[in-house]
């Protein structure tokens, strides 16, 4: 089991090396570009059956107790040490990753984007899912923030390089902003490892905020709060992302809304919650509130995108979307209840499965008619998938409605999961606040599924 996790964590670095390299003569096929995409598709699929093995290997008696460990020192003279290991909260997390890049890959063989070579493309999505696993399997306050950084510039490039529309314009304004949001995360986890006698996340957890003043816990939860709440995104944090979104290549839109998003909801649940307890319990209701704001505000972003004549874009209304559907993330992990933590855990795996699979599908239909305009998509001779691609309008329409909660649907039960934790908060917390943070939340499902059907309508039947 130790060696599986490093094996996750540092083969598609490895892999990432080698797709630089001179294809053996035997591995060539009909090009060395598709050599290179075959090597892509060959190491993500690696990836992806190690972490099956991992899983299925995994203790799910005991999912609190962190296994597959491995702990090594590193830099001893500043208490830095490589700590690996994995638990019930990280576990699925990785294997949406290794199962999102896999596909990413799969799709890129088959329909490569416009841009300079592939070798560049392939190393780059082998690099950002190797920082992305780490990020979810690293216990180390340093580590992680390494991990956190190390997705940033080949997710840079994806979106610069292999990108439509104003794609440098939206690639430097994902970087700085998500640069800006991690100094701030690191000055608070510098203080956190400083004043707490340790970097190690479990030391820091175990001892639950112990070693840690008040102040010191509301200067770190502030600090780390900001850096994380951009990656997640959270409302008002959240103006990168539909750039970034609309300009991607398929396979950048699918790793940043199904992965990138979730390591900042992730950073709160491993870090924030445990290590500093009384400073989440002080801002937990601030959280809440712009949770909600993020849920309403995405949904009416997204109505005003869908409306006929409104030259929308159907790549751009589902990163608004990724806004609404990550305030409901947010949302379960303000209530501080293991109700609202799960329900938010359980919603960051939907939302990456069904959002990963709304881009796949924008992308299938922007191949086909060369435009993800909506109004050119329902216009007079638009799409109306359901008579021309029956069988791509109607996976449009089972993952829109999984978007919008339907109950049996993976969307639901996280969210629903996420209202329950509001109704019943946290000691220390209002209850009338959570409450009308309940009721504002649940006035955006109606809005989600107003927006959802709305595009429903006018892509699959025309």
């Amino acid at each position: 089991m130790q060696s599986l996790l490093a094996a996750i964590v540092v083969v598609p670095l490895l892999g990432a090396v080698a797709a630089l390299l001179p294809a053996p003569p035997g591995l060539k096929g009909k090009s060395p570009d598709q050599a290179v995409l075959r090597h892509g598709v060959t190491v993500s699929g690696v990836i992806l059956a190690l972490s099956i093995a991992l899983a299925a290997g995994f203790d799910h008696d005991h999912p609190a107790r962190m296994q597959a460990t491995t702990d090594v020192g590193w830099i001893p003279a500043l208490g830095i040490r490589l700590h690996l290991g994995v638990d019930g909260v990280s576990l699925p997390l990785l294997v949406l990753t290794a199962l999102l890049t896999f596909l990413c890959a799969l799709y890129s063989y088959a329909h490569m984007p416009a841009g300079p070579s592939p070798k560049a493309f392939v190393a780059l999505l082998l690099v950002l899912e190797s920082g992305t696993l780490a990020t979810f399997a690293v216990l180390d306050l340093v580590l992680f923030f390494l991990a956190f950084e190390m997705v940033l510039i080949p997710m840079y490039f994806l979106i610069a390089r292999w990108g439509g529309g104003q794609k440098e314009r939206a690639a430097w304004k994902f970087i700085l902003y998500t640069l800006l949001g991690s100094v701030v995360m690191l000055l608070g986890l510098l203080l956190i490892g400083v004043k707490g006698g340790t970097f190690d996340m479990v030391a820091l957890a175990t001892d639950n905020g112990s070693k840690l003043s008040h102040t010191t816990q509301l200067l770190a939860v502030l600090a780390i709060g900001v850096g994380l709440a951009v990656k997640a995104p959270m409302w008002p944090l959240h103006s990168w992302l539909p750039d970034a979104h609309t300009a991607a290549p398929t396979a950048g839109s699918v790793l940043l809304a199904g992965v990138l998003l979730k390591m900042g909801t992730y950073g709160f649940v491993r870090i924030v919650l445990p290590v500093a307890p009384d400073g989440a319990r002080a801002f937990a209701p601030y959280l809440a509130a712009f949770a909600v704001v993020g849920i309403v505000y995405g949904s009416l972003a997204c109505l005003a995108l869908a409306r006929t004549g409104a030259g929308g874009d159907l790549k751009r209304l589902i990163a608004y979307s990724s806004v609404g559907h990550m305030g409901f993330v947010l949302l379960g992990i303000a209530t501080l209840t293991p109700t609202g933590v799960n329900g938010a855990l359980f919603a960051n795996i939907a939302h990456g499965l069904i959002t990963g699979l709304l881009f796949f599908l924008v992308g299938a239909v922007k191949d086909r008619y060369g435009t993800s305009d909506l109004d050119q998509l329902a216009g007079q001779g638009g799409a109306a998938l359901y008579g021309r691609a029956p069988r791509l309008g109607g996976l449009l329409a089972f993952g829109a409605v999984a978007s919008l909660g339907l109950p049996g649907l993976a969307g639901f039960w996280g969210e629903m999961l996420a209202l329950f934790g509001a109704f019943r908060p946290a000691d220390g917390l209002s209850r009338p606040a959570f409450l009308t943070f309940m009721a504002i939340a649940a006035v955006g499902t109606l809005l989600t599924a107003a927006y959802m059907l709305v595009v429903v309508r006018r892509v699959c039947m025309g």
